[in-house]
């Protein structure tokens, strides 16, 4: 069985499990979670890796864990993730295919990263005979592996290295905390769609797991920070209010509705309906992800939506969500293959859910220069065995130099078995370069394409999925560069919240308004003028 720390940073806490492996079930030995100073992890990176290792080691010591071999598991968002096919070949060369490809998949300086990925499945099966000439390519096509691949930057990679340093660790590997929740997860779901929501400070990961395959994973900028600052604003709870004392604040009393309309049957509280409002972005970017894979899967319906993370803490946020989603949402707090040891009435199997088998799927973000250094540390010891019971051999044999030359002989054999396997690289190597030159023909005959309204498919998926549900659009109008409407909105809040909404779209550059009127009725209207982004170029045949 195989016994090892499992370690998730978060920007409050650092949580950590030791746990142990046998077959597919596993067990918890000891969880916990460490409390660290505020900025100390930012966005899943390590910036106090000394510090906080210290504070880790100090933990372990307390708790009297000896287990040394760690896995550490990340959700960082500088942490890139993409879905692709590519040809059915030997598993031990889906690496260097990834590597040979990694700048088509993500935009980025590949030296600085390290690539991995997770097999999702195989695709792409031959179709039958008879079919229309139209399908006859597809019908031929091979069958193709679906992977997930990772790009970490490598400064996490050494950031953790470091931390485990500090800590008196071996680290083992780097994982991704969507990657681990699924892995957990895949077999308790087998059958039917269910939705994992793992909510945390300033995130939020959103799984669906579908016949027991991912089907599809987001992360969205929007966790329960909001609901925190909201309880540090009021003074009733102390001038210097800190992150953690408002956690706990938020997870011994209720202080959110069971609807962001407002109390139900309660009196009226001023700092319910403040903590309530906040949420409001968290639960309609949840509700627009479920929108929006439903409108892409008709027939799905979803058996079960569970909540798990640092927000599972928060007393009333299922309840909230179970009115906002029309579903049921429950906590989740079992697992048929693990188990978890008793903690307090605020932790649970819901704050774990990432370090229950972070080496499962076999992910690993480590950087390849950690990886070498943890090798070279364990090939010295080997090399003093083999020393000692090489001076014995020496003694013993007497043929030692045929017994060399059988080495070396074998050692040459197997190197050009590998050269012989390796070679149908080349062909692929040669298909990828001609692929690359079409799709370069092909992009530079798009270029000549562009329409006045370029720009507008993107802006309106950005209006569909960031925008709230509340807003009226009176008129709208596009050019090949900017895009003007009217709206109208419930309050000044509201305005603000919305032109603060629309500067981080990613389809404009600019964005300005002429003024906001206030009617009557209360409601705001305002004009809004954008710019592209990446506006449609001009027109230069004329000249």
């Amino acid at each position: 069985m195989a016994r090892l720390l499992s370690i998730e940073a978060e920007s409050t806490q650092i949580r950590v499990g030791e746990v142990e492996i046998s077959g597919r079930k596993g067990r918890m030995l000891q969880c916990f979670c460490v409390p660290v100073p505020q900025g100390s992890v930012e966005d899943g990176q390590i910036r106090d890796t000394k510090g906080l290792g210290e504070l880790l080691r100090q933990q372990l010591n307390e708790r009297g864990i000896r287990t040394k071999k760690a896995w550490f598991v990340t959700s960082s968002t500088r942490i890139a993730s993409r879905e692709v096919q590519i040809p059915l070949v030997k598993k031990s060369r889906i690496q260097s295919i990834i590597e040979a490809n990694a700048t088509d998949y993500f935009p980025i300086d590949v030296t600085k990263y390290v690539m991995s990925y997770i097999i999702l499945g195989i695709t792409g099966e031959k179709g039958k005979k008879g079919e229309e000439a139209e399908q006859k390519k597809a019908d031929d096509q091979e069958r193709q592996y679906r992977l997930m691949v990772y790009a970490s930057p490598k400064a996490i990679s050494i950031a953790y290295y470091e931390f485990a340093q500090s800590a008196g660790l071996n680290l083992a590997g780097i994982t991704y905390t969507g990657n681990a929740v699924y892995q957990t997860m895949q077999e308790e779901y087998t059958s039917g769609a269910h939705i994992l929501i793992k909510v945390e400070l300033e995130n939020t990961g959103i799984s669906i797991i579908r016949d027991g395959k991912l089907s599809f994973q987001r992360n969205i900028n929007y966790g329960i920070e909001s609901a925190v600052e909201t309880i540090r604003s009021f003074p009733q709870f102390g001038d210097r209010l800190e992150v953690q004392d408002a956690l706990q604040l938020l997870s011994e009393k209720k202080w959110i509705y069971p609807s962001l309309d407002g109390q139900i049957g309660e009196e009226p509280d001023t700092v319910k309906s403040e903590v309530t409002e906040s949420l409001r972005y968290l639960v309609g970017n949840i509700s627009r992800i479920m929108d929006y894979y439903i409108s892409r899967n008709g027939d799905v319906n979803f058996e079960s939506i569970a909540l798990c993370g640092l927000g599972g803490q928060v007393q009333g946020l299922t309840e909230l969500l179970t009115q906002e989603l029309g579903q049921k949402v429950e906590l989740l707090t079992k697992i048929t293959r693990y188990s978890v040891p008793d903690t307090n009435k605020h932790e649970g199997l819901f704050l774990y859910i990432a370090v229950m088998d972070p080496v499962k799927s076999g992910l690993n973000l480590m950087e390849k220069v950690g990886r070498r250094k943890k090798e070279t540390k364990e090939t010295l010891s080997g090399a003093i065995v083999v020393f000692v019971v090489g001076a014995i051999a020496g003694v013993l044999l007497t043929a030692t130099g045929f017994a060399n030359r059988i080495y070396q002989q074998r050692v040459q054999d197997r190197l050009n078995m590998r050269i012989t396997e390796e070679s149908s690289i080349e062909d692929i190597y040669n298909a990828y370069n001609a692929a690359k030159v079409k799709y370069e023909n092909y992009e530079n005959m798009y270029k000549y394409t562009n329409t006045p309204n370029e720009g507008l498919k993107d802006f309106i998926e950005e209006m569909e999925q960031k925008m709230p549900s509340d807003i009226t659009i009176d008129n709208f109008n596009s050019t090949g560069s900017q895009v003007s409407f009217s709206m109208r909105v419930t309050s000044k809040s509201a305005a603000a919240n919305t032109l603060m909404q629309l500067r981080t779209f990613d389809s404009l550059a600019t964005v300005t308004t002429t003024g906001i009127d206030q009617g009557e009725d209360g409601t705001v209207s305002m004009s809004v003028a954008c710019t592209y982004a990446d506006p449609a170029p001009l027109d230069t045949s004329a000249e």
